[in-house]
């Protein structure tokens, strides 16, 4: 089976014609025809790969079955060991669970038998995907640990990332929300070292989940705002994971964001007063298409699990916009199609509703037996049980790593202390004996040997403390070190998600070829930022300065770069100036509802390819034209992009121009700079100076000689911003 390649426009026809050559030689008898069977197996087994990805399951499972005939025939035992868990993962995912188990375990034994570790560890991960969705807790934390475990004996990164992001799940489920952040950020490390994408998509997945939850602990009353922030953090993961999914066409990955968008939408709305009906119903409105987008994927992918879900999650809509014969006719559904394929968390989640709408509707009979439903599956799925063993496979698992580690010094802590009890021994004899030659000194002779033996235990005992401040010290030492890395580790992280946003060069040069962005970030994030998108024949950038730098800049720029994306790509705003408007109202409602002054300067330049004309909206920062000889310092709002003393309407403006000119756009980072031979600021006047006199110098150029004049200026003091500058030739 094709692992770790995701471009199924590409690979299928190679594999096409590895399957054409095979039955060709195969059928002729050319050479030896145990290879052309291999390789024909080994296209079915491929070819079955495909149609599970896309969903088709009863397609997979033929092809496997194909595969499978083939592999016994050759007696090749470890592809046949494959087969199995393919067909059994085929099976897992139509819902017949059974049939997976029974093939889980043909395979299991079957790599066993060989001594292939990976395969065991990845059979026993399927397992307790199972007994997860079956809400047997325990028993799948038990197969995730064995398969944890043996994926690390192996140096298996990929596996032991996957398995540590499953094990977070659960404990997310079970609302133990620091645990499950805990096994989230190793499996994350994992997934950055080997530079695995999806499992970033999958991961970014999760820690928006978290973002969600984390959002559900505030009073909604009194600190919505803060929630409504943790929603939209959420919400920019998802988007993230979105992209990877449908770039790489998995139909699977791609329903399973849809469905967390679609629910941050359900909750974004519910936060929302009767004042803000309008944008209340524009948002479940969101919502509702969302979810029946991703009820549409998983209908077509089989997806039986995922579609009870979707069902219920529309019921959920319904019931928010107070539509309530819609919502129970969805809920009713998601709860048969529940109890046939036996999933008790989402019979928990549906009986609920249904409770609570039946009780609206006067349905009093139902309700009750809805509740008592609901209770019966909350018990099933957080008994304390479930947690204690949790607890327990946690710390056995901690406790078996660490005592390999140390059996080699405990056997060496027994050989010394055996050596020091036998010397003890002899210097009590000795001490005895002598005791019994000077016993006619002993008045004279015990006084002084009390004296010494008091100041000797003096000395011991502040060498024993002086040993143990040391060891805290050094302790503590480590601690910090260690909080340091991982203070790092995640800025790092954080650098790469906010590297991932921020608009790609290629991306800007398709739509505007003659341009240079010249980005010098003051700390590893960044509150600048430069941010592009195409959108119905018009390309957008944005070059923009958060308020801060650093980690609370860089925040603040992943904020500032969601609303824009949302405002262009969701809301299909297309004026500049209406689309800042639009960034504002969010940044207020989310985040400065309580007075804070927080978002950003920046422009928004609008490029429409069908007039061919250039529009623009400038807050605070203005852009600059040249032409010719001469400089034009254009127009701007002077207010942020956030809350400030005025809150005017952002003016759109349209820039005339001609072949040849150059136009700047900039934050204030290089300006602001202090340098030079008296230690002051560069200052606007003299960029743009520096900006004309570059005026007939190619751009690429113009760049470095940009960098270089900051480099000089700054000399060994330390750079008080972010610096960004964009530069466009006409």
């Amino acid at each position: 089976m094709i692992e770790g390649e995701f471009d199924d426009l590409i690979w299928p026809k190679y594999n096409d014609e590895l399957k054409r050559i095979s039955e060709k030689n195969i059928k002729t008898g050319i050479g030896d025809i145990s290879i052309f069977q291999r390789h024909l197996a080994g296209a079915f087994n491929n070819e079955g790969y495909l149609a599970n990805e896309r969903g088709h399951f009863d397609e997979a499972l033929e092809k496997y079955f194909k595969s499978l005939k083939l592999l016994q025939a050759l007696d090749s035992k470890n592809d046949v060991a494959t087969t199995f868990n393919n067909i059994a993962f085929a099976y897992q995912n139509k819902g017949l669970i059974s049939k997976a188990l029974f093939f889980y375990d043909k395979s299991t034994r079957l790599y066993q038998e060989l001594g292939n570790l990976k395969g065991v560890a990845r059979v026993q991960n399927n397992c307790a995907l199972i007994f997860d969705d079956q809400g047997d807790i325990p028993k799948a934390l038990e197969y995730y640990h064995k398969s944890l475990k043996t994926r690390e004996a192996i140096n298996d990164k990929a596996g032991a990332g996957a398995c540590l992001n499953n094990i977070a799940t659960i404990y997310h489920h079970l609302g133990n929300l620091d645990k499950a952040i805990e096994y989230y950020s190793k499996g994350l490390k994992k997934q950055i070292e080997i530079n695995d994408v999806v499992g970033i998509a999958n991961s970014q997945n999760n820690i928006g989940a978290i973002y969600e939850s984390k959002a559900a602990l505030y009073d909604l009353t009194k600190k919505g705002h803060i929630a409504d922030s943790l929603l939209q953090l959420g919400l920019n993961n998802f988007r993230q994971s979105l992209s990877i999914f449908q770039q790489y066409q998995s139909k699977g990955g791609e329903a399973n964001t849809l469905s967390k968008i679609g629910s941050v939408y359900n909750k974004q709305a519910n936060l929302l007063s009767d004042a803000d009906i309008k944008k209340k119903d524009s948002l479940l409105d969101l919502a509702l298409a969302i979810h029946n987008k991703c009820l549409e994927i998983r209908t077509e992918i089989k997806d039986k699990r995922g579609v009870a879900y979707s069902l219920y999650n529309l019921a959920t809509i319904f019931n928010s916009k107070k539509e309530y014969p819609l919502a129970i006719t969805n809920a009713e559904n998601s709860l048969k199609l529940s109890k046939e394929l036996g999933f008790p968390d989402i019979l928990q989640l549906t009986s609920l509703l249904l409770s609570k709408l039946y009780a609206h509707t006067h349905n009093y009979k139902n309700a009750f037996e809805m509740h008592q439903l609901y209770k019966q599956m909350s018990d099933s799925l957080n008994n304390q049980a479930a947690r204690k063993a949790s607890i327990q496979k946690s710390f056995q698992y901690i406790y078996d790593k660490k005592a390999a580690a140390d059996s080699v010094k405990v056997a060496d802590e027994r050989n010394f202390f055996s050596i020091q009890m036998k010397q003890e021994r002899i210097q009590r004899f000795a001490l005895y004996g002598g005791l019994a030659l000077v016993l006619i000194f002993s008045a004279f002779m015990v006084n002084r040997f009390v004296v010494t033996n008091r100041q000797k235990k003096i000395i011991e005992h502040k060498e024993k403390e002086a040993l143990v401040q040391n060891m805290v010290i050094t302790e503590q030492k480590a601690l910090v070190e260690e909080k340091q890395k991982e203070m790092l580790d995640s800025i790092h992280y954080a650098k790469r998600i906010q590297t991932a946003l921020i608009a790609n060069s290629t991306f800007i040069d398709k739509h505007i070829p003659n341009n240079f962005i010249y980005f010098d970030p003051k700390d590893i994030v960044s509150g600048d930022f430069y941010w592009a998108t195409a959108h119905k024949n018009k390309f957008y950038l944005a070059i923009c300065d958060s308020t801060g730098h650093g980690v609370p800049g860089a925040f603040m720029s992943l904020l500032n770069m969601g609303f824009l994306s949302e405002a262009i790509k969701e809301k299909n705003i297309e004026k500049p100036n209406e689309i800042f408007n639009y960034v504002r109202e969010r940044l207020i409602s989310s985040i400065s509802s309580e007075g804070q002054k927080d978002g950003m300067d920046g422009i928004l330049l609008c490029l429409d390819k069908k007039t061919n004309t250039m529009e623009y909206c400038a807050a605070n920062n203005e852009p600059v034209l040249i032409h010719n000889t001469s400089i034009i310092e254009l127009p701007k709002d002077k207010t942020p992009v956030g809350k400030g003393e005025r809150q005017e309407e952002f003016k759109l403006h349209s820039i005339d121009l001609k072949p040849g000119d150059t136009l700047y756009l900039y934050t204030d980072g290089f300006a602001d700079q202090f340098g030079g031979p008296k230690g002051k600021k560069f200052k606007y006047k003299q960029l743009n100076e520096l900006l004309l006199s570059l005026n007939t110098v190619p751009l690429n150029e113009q760049k470095q000689i940009l960098e270089q004049t900051f480099k000089t200026w700054k000399g060994n003091l330390e750079q008080v911003d972010d610096v960004l500058i964009a530069g466009i030739k006409i």
